[in-house]
């Protein structure tokens, strides 16, 4: 290195071994450092890109178990059908749910984290479709967190969808509070009816699945990937 710290070609040419290195670093450690952080997230943003998911629909199994061939239908089978440009598509699901406690051997501990994993899901719209028996089905009519599947259907040319409503109760206000610190309380409550769910077991994949009981599905009222949702209907029905 020159007196005036400037670099010099000459000088560095006639350095030899670890000279050069330590000489070179002390010149480039910052631009090299850079060029590093450059590379690294070039690099990391293309094997992203490459890898990545790209979920086209969020789908929860609440209170059911789907079955292994039941799942790859609603999963792959939908992408399949969908047909999507993106690569990595999927569907993700959401398994082994648990939304009320009449189901046995089941602790409230599981109970509570599946309803903040529920209810998390559907903040940050990460939920879509929910396939659930009818407990699970009245929970979440009556919370107000299923889409009016009538008017759903009508406005994506669904109506051979509509033999397969069904009806449930959403509770728009209510003196539970009152009736929980006092139960001697009479409990009263304001509900709106209107389609919320589809009797599932009548399609033809649900048939095929086994479920001894009925099954239902409902579309989250937040869902902001409604084209594929309806897409997803169709192919069902």
């Amino acid at each position: 290195m020159n007196r005036a710290g400037i670099f010099n070609r000459k000088e560095l040419r006639e350095l030899k071994g670890s000279a050069k290195i330590r000489y070179i670093w002390d010149y480039y450690k910052l631009p090299l450092f850079l060029l590093f952080i450059v590379i690294y997230t070039v690099s990391y943003l293309i094997w992203r890109g490459a890898t990545a998911d790209f979920p086209q629909l969020y789908l929860a199994y609440v209170n059911v178990e789907a079955g292994s061939v039941l799942d790859q239908q609603l999963t792959e089978g939908f992408i399949e059908y969908l047909q999507p440009d993106e690569k990595n598509s999927v569907v993700k699901t959401l398994q082994n749910l648990v939304l009320t406690e009449n189901l046995r051997e089941t602790d409230g501990a599981y109970i509570h984290a599946s309803q903040v994993k529920i209810l998390s899901a559907i903040d940050n719209q990460q939920l879509d479709v929910v396939l659930m028996n009818r407990e699970a089905f009245d929970a979440f009519s009556q919370n107000g967190l299923l889409i009016d599947l009538g008017n759903f259907i009508k406005d994506h040319d669904l109506s051979s969808l509509e033999p397969y409503l069904v009806e449930n109760i959403e509770i728009l206000s209510d003196n539970a509070d009152e009736v929980i610190a006092d139960p001697s309380v009479e409990y009263r409550s304001e509900t709106k009816s209107y389609p919320m769910g589809l009797e599932a077991d009548r399609f033809t994949f649900f048939k095929e699945a086994g479920f001894s009981d009925h099954v239902y599905l409902g579309v989250i009222a937040n869902t902001p990937r409604a084209d594929n949702v309806a897409a997803f209907l169709s192919y069902l029905g």
